[in-house]
């Protein structure tokens, strides 16, 4: 897709998350209204997710942004979004290892989640590889992962195992959206 393709897209579609636009109609076709799933880096895609599914829990590590996407949610009437504030703890630079010698506040948020009770995980905020990490057991069988930018070249993917079956992956010009589905 390119740029003008894409920001056609956009102006088609100003209520689509910021993820490849194949991976969004994967989505639609693989949502259900009883799922339940949570996601890291909030915004449209908090309003998007909310909507097809039964509860969203959002971590939002910028306050003003917060602020921002709690009053989007309002005013969309949206009452299954648990948006959580969790600010950073190290300099963004910072947020790409594999891992910490503490578990970050921000990755740490899903722990609140029993294992194997969420449907499906959006990793699409900070510390993408450690998120990727925690979400892994959070995660029900056949559960979806999601991961954007997995183009980059620190892959925010690295800890996915080689036994998830990848069943979607697309690109447009700024972004690669990558899906997994738990065994």
């Amino acid at each position: 897709m390119g740029r003008i393709q894409n920001w056609l897209y956009e102006k088609r579609h100003p209520g689509h998350p910021w993820l490849a636009p194949d991976a969004i109609a994967w989505l639609e076709q693989n949502l259900r209204p009883d799922m339940c799933g949570f996601e890291w880096g909030s915004g449209r895609s908090t309003l998007w997710f909310a909507k097809r599914s039964a509860h969203l829990t959002s971590i939002e590590s910028y306050a003003a942004w917060y602020q921002q996407v709690t009053r989007m949610a309002q005013e969309a009437s949206l009452t299954n979004v648990d948006l959580r504030h969790v600010p950073l703890e190290h300099p963004e630079a910072h947020t790409y290892a594999f891992d910490y010698p503490q578990l970050p506040a921000n990755p740490s948020a899903i722990l609140d989640h029993s294992d194997a009770t969420l449907d499906f995980v959006v990793v699409d905020g900070w510390y993408r590889p450690v998120c990727a990490r925690v979400a892994l057991p959070k995660l029900k069988p056949g559960g979806i992962l999601l991961i954007d930018n997995t183009d980059w070249n620190d892959p925010p993917h690295v800890h996915v195992p080689k036994t998830w079956p990848l069943v979607h992956r697309s690109r447009n010009v700024l972004t690669e959206t990558s899906i997994w589905r738990k065994p």
